[in-house]
């Protein structure tokens, strides 16, 4: 065969496995729209109106419909940030379709979704959530159970995070509550630095600082849980966004069990990425008072 035959075959080839890939994608996506519309008929919240964004498929409530376009586009900045944090590119993206997102609009909606789809029993004060594992990752968020703290698009925007944290490390790699909630919380600082929410928590990790609250209280989730949440942001911020950033994706690796250990703790993820208790503390000192 000529080098030019050779060639053509070649271009062939290529073109026939993109048009597979694509029609693969096409196929995922179509049982992800199935899926998210049986899930929320399933939690019975009324009519829904649903927006297809470049990584996201959201899923509202009918009265949400006038602004959801809004809202698709400040949920895909989480999904900017928290990629550019975790060395995502267009080539390798968490997930196969789209990560559907369900903004359930009463406290019993939520509710009934933890029961009814992701069938397990709620948290007490859960208002938010997120599961990769399957051929349907999502995240989920209901109403915020006060108007001072994040809405539950802010939530749900903070669940994507979660949920692209957790796939970094591996779907089934046991990651800490105090890690998924900080990555989210701090995807949040850097999409919204402004937010009055935002700046709550900065303030609520200051004054624990002043009260001699340590990082090593927060990773080993020994810190007061009203501090817990902010405190969480403070140092996943530190760690994923700030100083300890070069070191993040080391970091998440540690914690992938070895032989004979189901789940490694963060000391043990800190040691896998060359990250020193000491220095930590000093860098999270600094860090809560001044976050640049």
């Amino acid at each position: 065969m000529s080098r030019c035959g050779s060639l053509a075959l070649a271009l062939v080839v290529l073109w026939v496995a993109a048009v597979a890939r694509g029609d693969e994608a096409a196929d995922k996506l179509a049982a992800q729209k199935k899926q998210a519309e049986a899930n929320w008929i399933a939690v019975e919240a009324g009519d829904v109106v649903s927006l297809e964004t470049s990584h996201l498929l959201i899923c509202a409530p009918k009265s949400a419909e006038k602004n959801l376009k809004e809202v698709g586009i400040h949920l895909e900045k989480y999904y900017a940030e928290a990629a550019k944090a975790l060395g995502y590119d267009a080539k390798k993206l968490p997930w196969t379709g789209k990560l559907t997102v369900y903004l359930l609009p009463e406290k019993e909606h939520f509710q009934a979704f933890v029961r009814r789809v992701e069938k397990r029993r709620l948290v007490s004060g859960e208002t938010s959530s997120h599961a990769v594992e399957g051929d349907a990752p999502h995240a989920v968020a209901g109403p915020s159970q006060s108007k001072d703290e994040f809405s539950a698009e802010v939530q749900a925007g903070q669940q994507i995070g979660a949920a692209m944290v957790q796939l970094k490390a591996g779907a089934k790699v046991p990651l800490p509550d105090w890690l998924l909630t900080g990555f989210g919380r701090a995807t949040t600082y850097h999409v919204s630095p402004q937010d009055k929410a935002v700046l709550a928590d900065r303030k609520i990790a200051r004054d624990a600082l002043a009260k001699k609250r340590t990082a090593k209280a927060v990773y080993t989730e020994t810190a007061d849980a009203d501090e817990m949440p902010a405190l969480s942001g403070a140092l996943a911020d530190l760690l994923a966004y700030g100083p300890g950033a070069s070191k993040f994706s080391e970091f998440l690796a540690g914690f992938k069990p070895k032989e004979n250990v189901e789940k490694m703790t963060t000391e043990q993820a800190f040691d896998a990425a060359g990250l020193k208790a000491d220095r930590l503390e000093s860098a999270w000192k600094t860090w809560v008072v001044n976050p640049k």
